[in-house]
């Protein structure tokens, strides 16, 4: 990925990002992420420039950890799927991505699964014992069965001293659309069965409930079903809908 809007401006195309970010206070962390993601229509005809990108993270000090929902960019490792029947439009691909410095600016990727309109992705997000864990898995639809993971080091991607924790106190789910086009983005992207996990509850209720539906002109984003669980750790939500302006 070029890099994520929150962090640095890699590029100098035109970008258009409808998110929307969560982040606890200093003395919290988040420490697990979950979602399924519903593959959306090709872009229009008229897009011939990007990539386009859909995705939700974890952020690390300086990078992100995300699984990446992308058109446009080919994964430098290639596909597990490459010879899927179906049309090969859209990818998900596990990103790490490094803060400056860190790891000689290189991002981890997986390979690629070409997956078909309609299907659904699960992916997981998770720190344990000084590492970012990640997986994606398509689990319905043109794609079905296959999977992508990767683990990476805290230290050697990220601003953190030791790891002892995530040191990750910002969740975001975005979409990051570069190119000529951009203002062709004319389909929904579905985000479901969304839990979030801190390390304690400080600032995890307050936070998740405030969580509501808006637009920042370069899009919109819609909420619903949203619930805290019984040990106030994770917050739920049945739904967030990307939808361009």
């Amino acid at each position: 990925m070029r890099a994520t809007l929150a962090l640095l401006a890699l590029v100098s195309t035109q970008a258009l990002a409808i998110s929307l970010g969560l982040i606890l206070p200093d003395s919290n962390v988040w420490t697990s992420l979950t979602f399924t993601i519903t593959v959306p229509p090709p872009p229009p005809p008229s897009v011939t420039t990007g990539p386009w990108f859909f995705w939700a993270g974890i952020q690390p000090p300086g990078g992100v950890v995300q699984p990446v929902l992308q058109w446009g960019e080919a994964p430098s490792a290639g596909w597990v799927n490459n010879d899927a029947l179906f049309p090969h439009i859209w990818q998900m691909v596990d990103w790490a991505v490094p803060a400056a410095d860190k790891n000689n600016d290189v991002s981890a990727t997986t390979q690629g699964i070409w997956a078909d309109e309609g299907a659904q992705i699960l992916n997981t997000v998770t720190f344990a014992n000084g590492q970012w864990s990640q997986t994606s898995t398509v689990v319905s639809g043109g794609g079905f069965g296959y999977s992508v993971s990767e683990t990476v080091t805290a230290t050697q991607y990220f601003d953190v001293d030791g790891a002892t924790n995530s040191d990750a106190n910002f969740f975001v789910i975005e979409s990051e659309l570069y190119g000529q086009q951009i203002g062709d983005w004319n389909f929904d992207v579905t985000f479901t069965d969304i839990s979030l996990t801190a390390e304690t509850t400080d600032g995890v209720s307050a936070l998740c409930e405030g969580a509501t539906s808006h637009s920042d002109g370069n899009g919109y984003i819609s909420i619903s079903g949203g619930s805290i669980s019984p040990d106030g750790l994770t917050c739920y939500w049945d739904s967030m809908v990307l939808s361009p302006p």
